[in-house]
């Protein structure tokens, strides 16, 4: 039986999160081993939760049980949290104030965790991920000397969902002609889509070929300003790639996805921060960073990329 617990999941994102999940839980539960959801946000969002439990209940046909709760105690013993909780950036108000702002909230919520479930994984989505992932593991470290392990930040996934998308739309192939499409570095300006380890139908990318793929890699990193300018914003995806991680640690998979995670002197970068990386994904959360075959080029981007997230670091602090 397993508990997952939403932080957030009022919001659109977090209630994207919690019907994805449902889903994956409900393949791995029975009428015997109830899996269960909880959704938390603030008390103004409980009579919404309430009708999303049902409508999310009718949707998946399944025995999940989910309940919503404004105490954030409900998430004692929890398998996995998963934070999407936090400000959007609103009008006039600067990265840096954002930043200020959602570092504020999570590391409240953080501390919860660490009091209430301080054994759980933690998946963290609020934005700018990176650095919240961060702000999410020191307070943790700090309180309940959690591991850098347990704690993951959700951007690469979702990014390298985009990425492939995009190959195939750029070659006119089907999805399942694309591999190696993966997404490291920050999740936002300083994303780096790796363009060397790109296959389509097993073979490596023709020289000619070569101004199509920097067709998708513009596209990628492009791909949450496009939504917005529709007046938009991204959280169908967000939740498909959060429940993939989700099942990837009930499941114990081992299987390799992108994440932000705790560097710790991986790819050239010693400093402490949380990047996208290549993660192997269980039951114990990161259980080690893969060693990915990329080009001399690409490596420097990402540690290009880990000097932005150190640079944004400073504001907070």
């Amino acid at each position: 039986m397993s508990k997952i617990s939403v932080i957030g999941a009022g919001g659109r994102v977090g209630s994207s999160c919690v019907r994805n999940i449902a889903e994956i839980l409900g393949k791995n539960g029975n009428e015997n081993t109830k899996n269960t959801i909880a959704m938390i946000d603030i008390p103004q969002a409980l009579n919404l939760m309430k009708g999303m439990a049902i409508d999310i209940k009718d949707a998946v046909m399944n025995d999940v049980e989910i309940f919503v709760s404004d105490n954030r105690a409900d998430i004692i013993e929890s398998d996995i949290i998963v934070i999407t909780a936090g400000k959007p950036r609103g009008p006039g108000m600067t990265r840096e104030q954002l930043l200020s702002e959602n570092a504020a909230i999570i590391k409240v919520i953080a501390e919860d965790i660490a009091k209430f479930s301080p054994d759980s994984k933690v998946i963290v989505v609020s934005n700018p991920l990176d650095i919240m992932s961060y702000v999410a593991y020191t307070t943790m470290h700090k309180i309940s000397n959690k591991t850098s392990k347990e704690i993951m930040g959700m951007g690469g996934v979702l990014d390298s969902m985009r990425y492939r998308k995009f190959i195939a739309e750029v070659f006119n192939c089907g999805l399942k002609d694309v591999s190696g499409a993966i997404v490291l570095g920050i999740h936002g300006e300083g994303m780096v889509p790796i363009e060397s380890t790109v296959r389509l139908k097993r073979s490596k990318i023709k020289e000619e070929d070569k101004e199509k793929l920097d067709e998708a890699v513009k596209k990628t990193t492009s791909a949450g300003k496009t939504i917005a300018d529709f007046g938009a914003s991204a959280y169908f995806a967000p939740g498909v790639a959060v429940a993939k991680m989700v099942n990837a640690i009930i499941k114990d998979t081992k299987e390799i996805l992108p994440c932000s995670v705790f560097a710790n002197g991986n790819y050239g970068i010693n400093d402490d921060l949380f990047v996208g990386l290549p993660v192997r994904i269980g039951k114990d959360g990161v259980e080690e960073i893969a060693d990915l075959k990329i080009s001399d080029e690409e490596k420097v981007k990402i540690k290009s990329a880990a000097e932005i997230l150190k640079d944004n670091l400073t504001q907070i602090k």
